[in-house]
């Protein structure tokens, strides 16, 4: 098995670097912002610059949206270049945006100390070198995947190996993690926190391990808001041992509430702007979710390269759906199968850590749901949102379609899901994004 997964990470690689190759520069969401957070969180001086005071490499950076002309694939005016003009003219300056209360700079730095190694080079080439790093981090995202699966089914070929596969054949995830967001370091934290999380069900939980997992949790919170769902997975531990130990739950109440007091304590700041701000709108009682955010969500996981610009036909969205609720009727059969092992000692643990990552999947894709709709905006209907829990989400889909394969047929079936994966991914990259952007050429 160690040689599969050597050849998944090296795949992982290749097809990082061919799309962070073959997407034009700024051609994801985004993209310009956060570059310019991940070159700026290098000095603590440029970190808290503004339009009227910033640095030099800020109107470079202005030169090289027109020199890769952004605006021609967007559906948005296209602005004038002016030399000097401030950079907040033509993208959103997160640091003015915000008030200072988006991201960290630790956690930018990490995304772009890449720039360390050529300072002087131009715009462009910086990018490229963050966004190799990027590609990085979804190679250790597919190795956490494996190692998460291996933990809670470690003599089950398929799901080791078919997880693996749907994250890394993901044309969207791929797309994304090979271009500069903050949202790759969130989710490979998150994903990280989750693994954490199964092994300390699976095998005990030592102090290296629970360490391990709240610094992976705290760390992925400054680094986005998409990994503010992470606390409820920590907390359904806390759940777990209540119940195992209730007879003594008056010695385990005050150590939960000291780790809540300390969570809060070392929580970031916009967390708790946005907490407020959704509390005032549940409490103003109007709530409406347009059906665009859920059907974007869906579509934007599986494939709608660029800017969301390039959506696939219609059929391959359905494709995706159908085989979706397939893998929901299989999960299903597998509750039934189940069924009398439910209580057992021998499958509690696996149970435990499959509810886990069912807690964080459901407040994860709940979170942008409840917020378009508390808040009547479309703003947040990407499904790169819920990436941070994209390997649950597989673990899922997977283990629902494993149901419905016969026991001396399971080869076959993994060797159809990855040419399967494969095809699908080689369509997205060549019959649209591609095309998409070099047709004029």
């Amino acid at each position: 098995m160690s040689r599969l997964l050597y050849l998944l990470l090296a795949l992982a690689l290749v097809r990082g670097v061919m799309y962070a190759i073959l997407i034009p520069p700024w051609q994801a969401p985004d993209e310009p912002g956060q570059f310019e957070r991940a070159k700026a969180a290098l000095s603590a001086q440029e970190w808290v610059s503004t339009s009227a005071n910033g640095p030099a490499w800020y109107d470079d950076l202005s030169q090289s949206l027109f020199t890769f002309p952004m605006w021609d694939f967007l559906d948005a005016e296209r602005p004038t270049y002016k030399a000097g003009q401030p950079l907040s003219r033509y993208i959103i300056l997160y640091n003015e945006a915000y008030e200072g209360q988006y991201g960290s700079r630790p956690t930018y730095a990490a995304i772009g100390w890449p720039i360390m190694l050529a300072p002087e080079s131009p715009i462009v080439w910086q990018l490229y070198l963050v966004r190799l790093n990027t590609v990085l981090m979804s190679v250790i995202v597919i190795y956490l995947t494996y190692r998460l699966v291996e933990t809670i089914f470690p003599h089950n070929r398929f799901l080791i190996l078919g997880v693996p596969l749907l994250v890394l054949f993901n044309p969207q995830h791929t797309h994304l993690m090979s271009t500069v967001n903050n949202g790759n370091l969130a989710e490979l934290l998150a994903t990280a926190t989750l693994y954490f999380v199964v092994r300390g069900l699976m095998r005990g939980f030592s102090w290296p391990v629970v360490l391990a997992m709240l610094a992976c949790a705290l760390v992925a919170m400054w680094a986005k808001a998409t990994a503010y769902f992470l606390p409820f997975a920590i907390a359904t531990i806390g759940l777990f041992y209540l119940w195992r130990h209730r007879r003594r739950w008056y010695w385990l109440l005050p150590i939960f509430a000291v780790l809540a007091g300390l969570g809060y304590l070392f929580a970031p700041e916009r967390l708790r702007i946005l907490s407020t701000w959704a509390w005032q709108g549940i409490i103003g009682g109007r709530f409406q979710l347009d059906p665009v955010v859920p059907i974007d969500l869906f579509r934007s996981f599986w494939a709608f390269p660029g800017w969301v610009s390039v959506a696939l036909h219609p059929v391959w969205y359905w494709l995706w759906l159908f085989v979706c609720l397939l893998a929901v009727v299989g999960w299903g059969v597998f509750l039934v199968r189940q069924r009398h092992l439910i209580f057992s000692d021998q499958t509690r643990p696996q149970l435990q850590a499959l509810t886990a990552l069912a807690v964080a999947t459901v407040v994860a894709v709940s979170v942008p749901l409840v917020w378009s709709a508390i808040t009547n905006t479309i703003v947040y209907r990407q499904g790169r949102s819920i990436y941070p829990v994209i390997v649950p989400i597989s673990l899922f889909l997977v283990l629902g379609w494993y149901q419905f394969v016969p026991a001396g047929w399971r080869k076959q079936a993994l060797v159809t899901l990855a040419a399967a994966l494969v095809l699908f991914d080689a369509l997205v990259l060549f019959a649209y994004a591609v095309p998409f952007f070099y047709s004029r050429y």
